[in-house]
Order: C-alpha cells, then sequence, then structure tokens
C-alpha cells in the first residue's frame, strides 16, 4: 500500500481529479493507494514522519529532506509568471517598507515565507534578521477584512485557495497586493517551484514496482488535466465551497498561472532559489537532484 498526500487546494484539484478515476493495481491485482488529504505543512510532517509515502510537497521541504528523498521526474506545481495563490498584502508598498517590519505569515506554508526572505534579502536588499517572521496559530483569525484579524493596518502573507479568496473578494482594499511568484519572475526570470513530487527513499526501496506504475498514472492524469481543464471544471463550479471563484477565472488560474511540468526551467528556477536559501544561510547545503525512473 502506497499512502500518498493530496493538497487541499485547487493548483493539484485537475491532477488528482484524472488520477482518482484510475483504480491502479499492482501485479497481483490489489489497489495500493491510499490518498491523505491535508495543508502544505500537515503533507510536509506526514511525509516526514513517515505517516505517507509520497506527496506533492514543498518544494522547501525537499531543499532539508533531500538526503532522504527521491522525486518523481517531469512533474510539479510551478508558476509560469503570476501565480495568485501566494500574496503578500501590505498597507504600504515594499518600497516603503523600513527593514524592521512585522510580517504575519499563514500556517500553512514553508516554500513560500522562504520565497519572500528570498526577495526581500535579495530583490529588495533588505537584512531578514531585522524582520520579525510570525507564524500564525492554524486556528487563528487570519482574514484581512479591515478592522478584523489582522487586516488593520498589518502586512500578511496568504497562499493557496485563500489568497484566491482574498483576491476576488477585494477585501483587501486599501492594501498593496504583491504575487511573489510574479516578482521571482520578475527578478530572475525563471517560474517558481512551489512543490515536487517527492518519496520518502525508504519507501520507494520497498514499493519499487507499485511507484513505478503510479509514475505512469501520474504522468498520464498530468497530459489529462492540461487536454481537459474544462471537464474538471464542472465538479469544482457544482461545490459550494468553490463559490470564491468564477469558472472562467478557474480556467484563467489553472492554464495562465500554473505549470505541471519539471522541465529545464523549472530545474534552473529551482536550483537558483536554492543558491539564494544557502547564500542567506537559510539551508545548510544546496540540494542535489534524486531522480528516480
Amino acid at each position: 500500500m502506497i499512502k500518498i498526500g493530496e493538497i487541499n487546494y485547487l493548483n493539484v484539484y485537475p491532477i488528482y481529479y484524472f488520477l482518482k478515476k484510475e483504480r491502479l493495481r499492482n501485479k497481483n491485482g490489489f489497489c495500493f493507494l491510499e490518498f491523505i488529504l491535508g495543508t502544505p505543512v500537515f503533507l510536509n510532517q506526514a511525509l516526514q514522519n513517515g505517516y505517507i509515502d509520497i506527496s506533492p510537497s514543498s518544494s522547501f521541504y525537499y531543499a532539508l529532506n533531500y538526503d532522504n528523498s527521491v522525486l518523481f521526474k517531469n512533474i510539479s506545481i510551478s508558476s509560469k509568471k503570476k501565480v495568485r495563490s501566494i500574496l503578500l498584502f501590505s498597507p504600504k508598498s515594499i518600497d516603503e517598507f523600513s527593514g524592521n517590519e512585522t510580517i504575519y505569515i499563514t500556517p500553512e506554508t514553508m516554500t513560500s515565507i522562504n520565497l519572500l526572505k528570498v526577495l526581500l534579502t535579495e530583490k529588495y536588499k533588505f537584512d531578514i534578521k531585522n524582520i520579525n517572521f510570525i507564524i500564525m496559530p492554524s486556528d487563528a483569525d487570519f482574514r484581512l477584512k479591515a478592522g478584523t484579524g489582522l487586516g488593520s493596518g498589518k502586512i500578511s502573507l496568504h497562499i493557496g485557495d485563500n489568497a484566491l479568496k482574498f483576491e476576488n473578494d477585494n477585501i483587501h482594499a486599501g492594501y498593496f497586493s504583491y504575487d511573489l511568484a510574479d516578482l521571482w519572475y520578475e527578478f530572475t526570470g525563471f517560474p517558481f517551484v512551489f512543490a515536487l513530487f517527492i518519496i520518502r527513499k525508504d519507501s520507494y526501496e520497498k514499493n519499487k514496482d507499485e511507484f513505478k506504475i503510479l509514475y505512469e498514472y501520474l504522468i498520464k492524469a498530468k497530459d489529462k488535466a492540461v487536454l481537459n481543464f474544462k471537464e474538471v471544471l464542472k465538479p469544482v463550479m457544482a461545490d459550494n465551497f468553490y463559490n470564491f471563484i468564477t469558472g472562467e477565472e478557474l480556467l484563467d488560474y489553472w492554464t495562465s498561472c500554473l505549470s505541471f511540468d519539471l522541465g529545464e526551467n523549472e530545474i534552473n528556477g529551482y536550483k537558483l532559489y536554492c543558491e539564494f536559501l544557502y547564500k542567506n544561510k537559510i539551508i545548510p547545503v544546496v540540494p542535489s537532484f534524486n531522480f528516480i525512473l
């Protein structure tokens, strides 16, 4: 049995929609895949603790755990240029920062907070040791609405579906809104890799045959998703949970903002991210790519 993490965000929905339509069976005819739903941070922890075997987990997680992890080729959750689901909201422009700001961070992220640190130090030339990053508890009121939660003149970073909600609900009126993937592309010319399909090395060694089957179906699911976004759109639009986004907006998000590939540009962008992390002493070494299959 392989336990696979599933991020509960719209960015991975198309791939998992088609993956779940398949009943993956091993050579003995048994279904071998169990889906575990959760936020990026939950899945990172589950992967590290051995509760799951594989997950589209944070690219920052891989940078810290590459020595006991392996990767699937040709598949990721990346931006093209802008991404719309990694947003920094601020009552003043970044150019007006004094360099000793307090920034409130959604508890769901590892990769994006460190992307923000890289941008602040490399693009904007701040000393991030003087900036106070506060990770909010998971049950915190993290709304931006004026006068409530963290909306009263505070700088905050949001990711995933919440970022899409805040962007579309216009509850950030009066705030500057920064798309971190767009800032990264403007600064480097590369897409940004938010998640890689990361496998525990020990899990792979025990289940090589089943991981080979899973990889084949994941690539098929990715290819089907890219060609059939309108099919994937139907169940999303039928679910009231997603009433914060229109079908047209979601199609644009999937087609214009996201890439599910892991080609030369994505790899070079990720390498540069890791080099900046190492330069700023956020990670101890620059990771190597432990690809399988």
